[in-house]
């Protein structure tokens, strides 16, 4: 046999046979690397609040780092990420519309810390946000949110 073809197949026959071992090797210093690593208990981050009450300026920021690749930059539902959402499976509401947020604030709230997880895993509907943001930066971007409904009705009224 010539010796080109022998060593691809002489690397074959070692990577079958030590392998498992070394991979095994691996596994288990990487077990203890983890272990070692990690703490006891989950860490649960801590806001301090600024008391300072809900502020629409300063939601639209939280809204554009964290809620405008699916809501879309005007809360029509339409971010970039919405393209890849399950067809009938994922909706994103369509904030403008005043009655999609009227009366429903803690529900909303609760829903951005929480995550809307109506789907079976990965395809959840939102991640929550509880570890993100703190209560005043979630209502604050509420207090944005709200502003959408209120500007549709503005152009709404401007073309008639």
């Amino acid at each position: 046999m010539n010796t080109i073809h022998a060593l691809p197949l002489l690397a074959a026959v070692v990577a079958v046979f030590a392998g498992p071992s070394l991979a095994a090797e691996n596994k288990d210093e990487m077990k203890a690397a983890t272990k070692a690593g990690m703490r006891s208990e989950a860490v649960t981050p801590h806001f301090k609040p600024t008391g300072k009450p809900a502020s629409a300026a300063r939601g639209e920021a939280i809204f554009m780092d964290h809620c405008a690749l699916c809501h879309g930059i005007h809360g029509k539902g339409d971010g970039p990420r919405s393209a890849f959402f399950v067809p009938g499976g994922q909706y994103i509401p369509d904030m403008t519309v005043a009655q999609v947020l009227a009366g429903r604030d803690k529900e909303l709230i609760e829903n951005i810390r929480e995550g809307l997880h109506r789907l079976p895993e990965p395809s959840y509907v939102m991640p929550q946000f509880k570890y993100i943001l703190s209560d005043e930066e979630i209502r604050s971007a509420l207090a944005y949110v709200k502003t959408f409904s209120a500007q549709a009705t503005k152009k709404s009224a401007a073309k008639h």
